[in-house]
């Protein structure tokens, strides 16, 4: 585990000075998607709440990446953290980009 974390920690070091990327072939903000159509939700994705009390953001993921070891683990210390009775969509405390960049070098190697 102390291996899938430090991998985690390395997606955000490696861009640091990159300019901004668009990451939408990795997720899709559940924002946008609202806007189209209030009641659409594509098939194969998850709704999951990104990030900590400063910056939060609705994401769906792609349900095809819900099994990767990186995003089990910050399931498992969200589940930690917040306990497995939470109410509404699955939370995971990460910072958001870190988290973007995550699941497009994710959905890259697939």
């Amino acid at each position: 585990m102390a291996k899938i974390m430090g991998r985690m920690r390395s997606f955000g070091a490696r861009e640091k000075n990159s300019t901004t990327h668009s990451y939408s072939d990795s997720y899709v903000r559940f924002n946008d998607m609202q806007e189209k159509d209030d009641q659409a939700i594509r098939k194969g994705y998850i709704p999951v709440i990104v990030g900590n009390e400063e910056e939060m953001e609705r994401v769906m993921i792609p349900m095809k990446l819900m099994k990767h070891p990186c995003i089990v683990t910050l399931l498992d210390i969200s589940a930690l953290e917040l306990g497995y009775n939470q109410p509404g969509a699955l939370r995971i405390h990460c910072q958001v980009e870190h988290f973007k960049r995550m699941l497009h070098t994710m959905s890259k190697r697939k």
